[in-house]
């Protein structure tokens, strides 16, 4: 699926002083083929009710700047002291006035802020949208998945394709983003971690995901009684551990999300309480620079198990 991109007044505005020309409203041109081909353990009629249903799906087209978020209470709390915590990163733009994502074109960085959702059990998702898949996902963030999208596309991220279930498998496409995990310890000391080092991969004592994930784009549904055309990773899948087609970010390879074969579970021992308010920082992976970064971390993580390259001190 292709999709053109038209700016919206406000935003382009913002982004310009800044330098930044960033699409937000994100228009379909053709139907979600994504969607036709996906997993047949989740059909695209259940996909998309999925999404119809969701509260933030319900705006997802829309991203104006008026336009105030409803969390659940547990969620607003959370909110509040991720506020406290985090205040903007010095020299990157905010996307949107009441959601907590910014971006820096020049560091190719998302940065973007939410809370520890998910501490033990099996993962679908490292991250959701706060007030979606918490009962599956590490982090609930508090951003809509469209403005982390646009985000991406700012930063020269290439939109790839969604996983192909039918008729043969064929893994997530996209430009290569490696995930850093940003956070406090109650002391107020600053801590830092490869985002793969808080997913360990299921029958293992301490294996982890081996993989960065890749921007493979989500995909479009219609609404048949509206014409409106919705974003379907609204519906929470914004960085995925389980392949979806309507994942904004995916890992490249087969990873089943049916529940007897997930692949993947929380790394408890290495996991902040719940509720600790955390900043992710989306880094775009050159292709060239890729197997040099790859070497790099392993290199380190061979020192140091829970170790990661280390996020500037300037993003918190």
């Amino acid at each position: 699926m292709r999709f053109s991109w038209l700016a919206v007044c406000w935003l382009g505005a913002l982004c310009g002083i800044a330098g930044i020309a960033i699409p937000c409203r994100i228009v379909a041109q053709e139907p979600a083929a994504g969607v036709a081909g996906g997993n047949p353990n989740r059909s695209p009629s259940a996909a998309s009710a999925d999404a119809a249903s969701s509260d933030e799906t319900s705006a997802a087209g829309e991203a104006g700047a008026d336009e105030k978020p409803e969390y659940p209470t547990l969620a607003e709390k959370y909110l509040k002291q991720v506020e406290a915590t985090f205040g903007e990163p010095p020299g990157m733009v905010r996307l949107h006035p009441h959601y907590r994502v910014w971006v820096d074109r020049d560091k190719k960085r998302v940065v973007v802020d939410g809370y520890v959702a998910l501490t033990a059990g099996q993962l679908e998702m490292f991250a959701c949208l706060a007030g979606t898949k918490e009962h599956e996902s590490v982090v609930a963030v508090f951003s809509k998945a469209q403005l982390v999208h646009a985000g991406l596309l700012a930063i020269g991220a290439k939109q790839g394709t969604p996983v192909q279930w039918e008729p043969d498998f064929k893994p997530p496409t996209g430009s290569e983003i490696q995930v850093f995990v940003l956070w406090k310890d109650p002391d107020g000391t600053k801590k830092h971690i490869d985002a793969r080092k808080w997913v360990r991969q299921v029958g293992t004592e301490d294996k982890t995901l081996e993989t960065n994930w890749v921007f493979a784009g989500s995909s479009f549904w219609t609404d048949p009684d509206t014409g409106k055309q919705i974003y379907l990773a609204e519906s929470g899948d914004l960085i995925c551990v389980s392949n979806f087609t309507t994942a904004t970010l995916d890992i490249p390879m087969k990873s089943t999300q049916v529940n007897s074969g997930l692949m993947f579970a929380a790394f408890t021992e290495r996991i902040p309480e719940r509720g600790t308010p955390v900043r992710l920082v989306l880094q775009l992976l050159e292709p060239k620079k890729s197997a040099d970064a790859r070497a790099n971390i392993e290199k380190r993580q061979a020192k140091s198990p829970a170790d990661a390259p280390r996020a500037e001190d300037d993003q918190f």
